[in-house]
């Protein structure tokens, strides 16, 4: 009786992960790279039109990049954008301001998908829904590369792509 009760207390006490990860705490890593990807909750004066928010966190360069995932009116598929400073701190002028910039083309609007139970579909927006175990950004690794970002992210034996995979959530 003892072994019972002790083990729906735990099973009532414990939730289970995928009930508590969803788009507002999930936390994914690049696999062969030191890129971290962390969803958080939109902000209140966000436009109207974005459903999902998120940053990039790239060591390398000590920068934290602020993401947005949106649906355009007019379309139903998921779209990225993302934007940080132009340079990395090390090599920004000094007592300059930081100047902001977009990383994708302005002629680019890529979707933004997840990987569910084996699956690739666009990244499921809903209010409370369940983290995916991969997210993709497709042209991420590009508009990276072909900024200011390149001689501080790419380093020897780095692999960097456009697909996170879920460690976890916050």
């Amino acid at each position: 009786m003892w072994r019972s009760i002790f083990l729906a207390a735990v099973l009532l006490g414990v939730p289970a992960q995928a009930a508590d990860c969803t788009l507002t705490n999930a936390r994914y890593k690049q696999p062969d790279a030191p890129w971290w990807l962390t969803f958080k909750r939109v902000a209140q004066f966000a436009a109207p039109n974005q459903v999902a928010a998120f940053y990039l966190e790239l060591p390398n360069s000590g920068v934290e990049m602020q993401g947005g995932v949106s649906i355009p009116n007019g379309f139903g598929s998921p779209l990225w954008s993302m934007e940080g400073p132009c340079t990395p701190p090390e090599f920004a002028e000094e007592g300059a301001p930081v100047k902001f910039c977009g990383f994708l083309d302005d002629t680019q609007y890529p979707a933004i998908y997840g990987e569910y139970d084996g699956k690739v579909t666009f990244l499921d927006t809903e209010t409370g829904a369940a983290a995916p175990e991969q997210v993709i950004l497709p042209n991420l690794a590009a508009s990276l590369w072909y900024s200011n970002y390149r001689q501080t992210e790419w380093m020897d034996g780095i692999d960097i792509g456009d697909a996170f995979t879920l460690v976890g959530c916050d």
